[in-house]
């Protein structure tokens, strides 16, 4: 009896127990971004079937353990994952399933929580993407996340910038971050995208992060995520922006007042004579003023009385000379330019569907005459929750977008900004009679000046002949139409509770028509009589996978696992015709043209074949553990060496969330630590069939002929990277977070054109040789100075260094290196290590030149000591402790609201780092009739035996003024304002009585402010700090002024 009694006892008690840890929970869940009630949320205790939707106010009610975690979902949000700790009321939350929060990040085929992440992944902050007025949101990554390096060598309207992620991932192999677009690797510009149709762009950054994606993800990975439909009440949104273009980089220092430039130039003639006369300063200023106007082809911007000269030989402009005209070619090619823009979308959701649809239109002129760009886009994207298990997808999109560029090849006649930088401010772009006036022809239209005596008193223009750069700007044609259709669709089933099988199919089509035309007119087509080229291209990506994930809780283990299959292919074919000698020298169709050039075609395509698995486990979302192995087979390399296998491991720990923790919880929020390593592969740079040798034919008339295009290479594999990362997560009092990381690339078996003896009867072989190193640090700090209802403050500081070292070359270039230009490969250095002759300075008394050179022994062998020598042809070049890698780079961003006002401010900077400016020597010719930078003024004087550079001696056998030497490696810091955004929202109460959600309008300018070592100098425009082959395009300032209306 005793014992029945004890055992009733310890059942009641018992039952007891299990009631009391039971308890009612209710709360409401609403929207973070609007704080609207979020209807249809499906509420349930995580890792079993108790739960609970919302009702229209948003609220809920269900009975959970005390200590329970509550999961919350709705089409259109990320989970949310809350843990109940004995409340009865539960408030939650919800992030659009694409936005990257603070507390949610996409991830590859999926979103996180941001404490969840094992691996380093970053976001770009919302509105740095909303207030960037740029064609391409590619460009908004300067400055912006830790890590990333953004290359931009061309302002033309619509180009894209390369996105460099953790250094330089290889040598001749793809050195790019893979772009994936709504969970596709996407090919395509980021500029046929609307950057209002993006909702995130998240950059993932190391291997267990891009673990997924394979062998494409070596070099890093940027996943860009376009809306979708979340609110209840559906939303009608219309944006419009009016603006002016500029130019962003100011010019270089240039002489472009006629009366400088005359004196300039005389300062010039007279001390090259100097050098050549026997030191007689009187004789070399007479003769500056008796040859002048000579050397510079008898143009005359001026009218001077008879038997006067322009320019005295006291070096001053004639004081009796009258202006004759002033008719710069800068002036009439550069000029501000309008832009307009327009978005309208319209967006919802419930519990069974949600929908985006958008329309958008750009139209931008650039400041360069002849430059525009223009795109009109289409979105639509759907997803249907057909049944609780059964849920679809759509996305579509359509752009068209059209440029007209200009000739950005650096060195060419036809190039505006090597024109502009190059000739003369005194050569004109219209002829002029004797007094003055434009000439004109017998219709009255002004008549052009070719070089070749158009304008009085000239013969022919010392540069240049029969060439006017503004003719090619309205006549030359460059034009470029992409028609780019998009589509991403998916089927995702749920069964057997815990088990998800998703298939994703994507499909990309880009379809380019370009026109090339030189007139007849003037310059290179006139000896064509107009030369045309029409081309097209197709380019098609599909990628199809099938997902079968697997999400599971229990107790405090939470365990997911995913097995998967990836085909990829893409395809392209070309054709391209050129004819001359056109009939209508304003029409540049084929049709109209004569002699048949050429005429060329071609297909080429390439597929990767993936398998991977990937499994993650978390207790209590304390420690986190994830791994996957891939292996992907490459159409690049033959089919014995075709397939690769790569895997990453990483683990996390949440110290904050510690029982030994509890006494920080006051002042520490979060804290985390984490590691991953891992595996990947690389295969781009190569040919599409690397293993088959490639062949070009020709034709002489009679008879085919064949040479080698491509020596194959049928030992040929995967370049092999192994990466480590190291990082810490935080967040202080509620307001201070962020994350630092160390990270250690190793790059082996890299891709080598191994260049062959002559005996060997091919010129080349590919290999995979050689090994790099990266090694760094990144640093994201935000602080919420402000965090308030009405009043928000949020500063932020990115941050990142890094190290490049090459650990291993070919045997047969491991002492001497590879030369490479101005820069060489050397074991132990940097990619970007500069090799080229040092500079000595130059003769205090003459002026002349010096460079070092080794002092060698009888033998010819270099004894560790140095001389200067005049003859730059004796001089040695050196290996320099100077890189073009910068020292550090990152970003100062802030954001503040108050009431209803905005703004926003995003900075770039680097620090450190060389770069060879080629545009600024180039303005420092010795040559007498082209542009002079102020500069030149500095050159050594013989009259006070001063200056800061060599002397200006044209004669001279090598020129100490552009030389190829440290004179002009030049420090590549830098600091620019990218945006600044002001706005103002109306007060939600005034726009209630009006029908309208919200009204805001707003100023935004882009590229506002640019220093530099020098005026005019970018270092912006390469990454290896080698400027020789830019066009000189540089960035655009936009000012535009908008409104935007919610519906």
């Amino acid at each position: 009896m005793k014992i029945k009694l004890f055992f009733a006892t310890l059942l009641v008690m018992f039952a007891a127990a299990l009631s009391a840890q039971n308890i009612d929970v209710k709360g409401v869940v609403k929207d973070a971004t609007t704080g609207e009630p979020v209807a249809y949320a499906y509420v349930k205790v995580a890792g079993t079937q108790n739960g609970a939707y919302t009702n229209e106010l948003g609220e809920y009610k269900l009975r959970a353990d005390a200590n329970a975690t509550l999961e919350v979902s709705l089409m259109g949000y990320a989970i949310q994952l809350v843990k109940v700790e004995k409340r009865g009321v539960v408030n939650v939350n919800l992030v659009a399933e694409a936005v990257s929060l603070d507390d949610v990040t996409v991830v590859a085929f999926g979103t996180k929580r941001k404490e969840d992440l094992v691996g380093s992944v970053s976001s770009l902050k919302k509105e740095i993407i909303d207030n960037s007025v740029q064609s391409s949101v590619t460009k908004a990554l300067e400055g912006a996340v830790a890590g990333v390096t953004v290359i931009s060598s061309s302002g033309q309207p619509g180009s894209d910038a390369s996105i460099v992620v953790r250094g330089i991932g290889s040598i001749n192999a793809g050195k790019t971050a893979l772009i994936v677009l709504d969970g596709a690797p996407y090919n395509g510009s980021l500029s046929d995208i609307n950057p209002a149709d993006i909702e995130s762009l998240t950059v993932s950054k190391d291997a267990v992060s891009n673990s997924l994606y394979g062998s494409r993800a070596a070099n890093g990975v940027v996943l860009v995520t376009t809306k979708k439909g979340r609110s209840i009440t559906p939303q009608i949104t219309f944006k419009g922006t009016l603006g002016v273009n500029s130019r962003g980089v100011s010019e270089y220092n240039l002489a472009n007042d006629p009366k400088e430039f005359y004196e300039l130039t005389w300062y010039g003639i007279r001390n090259t004579n100097w050098a050549s006369n026997g030191g007689d300063l009187a004789q070399a200023n007479a003769y500056a003023s008796a040859n002048l106007l000579k050397e510079l082809g008898n143009y005359n911007s001026f009218i001077i009385p008879a038997g006067e000269q322009l320019v005295g030989t006291d070096g001053k402009l004639n004081p009796n000379a009258q202006f004759r005209y002033y008719d710069p070619f800068y002036d009439a090619m550069f000029d501000s330019s309008l832009r307009q823009e327009y978005v309208l979308s319209a967006s919802g959701a419930n519990d069974k569907l949600d929908y985006y649809i958008s329309a958008g239109y750009l139209n931008e002129d650039a400041y360069v005459t002849g430059s525009s760009y223009e795109r009109f886009t289409l979105r639509a994207n759907v997803n249907s929750q057909l049944k609780k298990w059964l849920k679809i997808g759509m996305n579509l999109s359509y752009s068209n977008t059209q440029s007209r560029g200009v000739l950005e090849d650096a060195g060419k006649a036809s190039n505006p900004f090597d024109v502009a930088r190059s000739w003369a401010p005194i050569y004109p772009v219209y002829a002029y009679d004797a007094a003055g006036n434009v000439v004109v022809d017998d219709l009255g239209n002004p008549v052009y000046d070719k070089g070749t005596g158009q304008t009085a008193g000239t013969v022919s223009r010392p540069t240049a002949q029969d060439q006017n750069i503004i003719i090619n700007l309205k006549e030359d044609i460059r034009k470029a139409k992409y028609d780019n259709i998009g589509a991403r669709t998916y089927v995702e089933t749920k069964f057997l509770k815990d088990f998800k099988f998703t298939m994703n199919y994507s499909y990309d089509l880009k379809m380019y028509n370009g026109l090339t035309y030189y007139t007849p007119t003037v310059g290179d087509g006139a000896s064509f009589k107009g030369r045309g080229t029409k081309s097209t291209y197709n380019a098609r990506t599909t990628n199809f996978n099938q997902l079968l994930s697997y999400d599971k809780t229990i107790g405090k283990h939470n365990i997911s696992a995913m097995v998967g299959h990836e085909s990829y292919n893409y395809d392209y074919d070309d054709l391209s015709a050129q004819k001359i000698n056109f009939y209508d020298p304003m029409n540049p169709q084929p049709d109209n043209g004569g002699a048949m050039q050429y005429i060329t075609g071609s297909t080429s395509g390439r597929a990767i074949e993936g398998y991977f698995v990937k499994a993650d486990y978390n207790y209590d979302y304390k420690y986190y553990f994830s791994a996957a192995l891939r292996r992907d087979g490459s159409s690049r390399f033959h089919k014995d060496n075709r397939w690769g296998t790569f895997w990453t491991i990483g683990g996390s720990w949440r110290i904050s969330q510690e029982r030994f923790m509890e006494g920080a919880k006051g002042w520490l929020n979060d804290l985390k630590i984490r590691a991953s390593y891992g595996t990947q592969g690389n295969e781009g740079g190569i040919d599409s069939m690397s293993y088959v040798d490639q062949y070009s034919v020709s034709w002489d008339g009679s008879a085919h002929s064949l040479s080698y295009a491509y020596y194959a290479n049928p030992d040929l594999t995967w370049e092999k990277q192994k990466t480590v990362d190291v990082g810490i997560d935080f967040k202080l009092f509620n307001r201070v977070y962020g994350s630092i990381d160390w990270f250690n690339r190793a790059t082996s078996d890299m891709l080598f054109q191994k260049t062959l003896p002559f005996s060997s009867g091919r010129e080349y072989k590919w290999e995979n040789i050689g090994s790099m190193r990266n090694t760094g640090i990144e640093l994201e700090l935000n602080v919420d100075i402000f965090n308030k209802k009405d009043l928000k403050w949020t500063v932020t500081l990115i941050g990142s260094h890094y190290k490049n070292k090459i650990t291993r070359l070919p045997d047969e270039n491991r002492v001497d290196g590879i030369t490479s230009g101005s820069q060489k490969l050397m074991e132990g250095h940097s990619l970007y290590t500069w090799y080229t002759y040092e500079f000595a300075g130059f003769d205090p008394t003459t002026g002349k030149p010096s460079w070092y050179k080794d002092v060698l022994d009888s033998e010819g062998n270099p004894t560790g000591e140095r001389e200067t020598t005049e003859d730059y042809n004796q001089a040695t070049r050196y290996l320099l402790d100077k890189t073009g890698i910068p020292d550090f780079q990152g970003g100062l961003n802030t954001t503040f609201s108050w009431k209803g006002i905005d703004v926003s401010i995003a900075t770039a900077f680097q620090i450190g780092g060389y770069a060879y400016d080629s545009q600024y020597v180039s303005t420092m010719s010795q040559s007498f009739y082209v542009s002079h930078n102020k500069d030149l003024w500095k050159t050594w004087n013989p009259e006070t035996s001063e200056g800061k550079y060599p002397i200006w001696n044209a004669n001279a056998n090598t020129s100490g003024l552009t030389s190829t030497s440290t004179l002009y490696l030049t420090n590549a810091s830098y600091f620019s304002i990218r945006n600044l955004t002001v706005g103002y929202s109306f007060p939600r109460s005034w726009m209630k009585k009006l029908g309208i959600g919200n009204i805001r309008v707003f100023c935004s300018a882009d590229n506002l402010l640019f220093v530099s070592k020098r005026k005019g100098f970018d270092p912006r425009l390469t990454m290896s700090g080698v400027q020789s082959s830019v066009g000189g395009y540089s960035q655009m300032r936009t000012v535009t002024g908008g409104v935007q209306f919610n519906f």
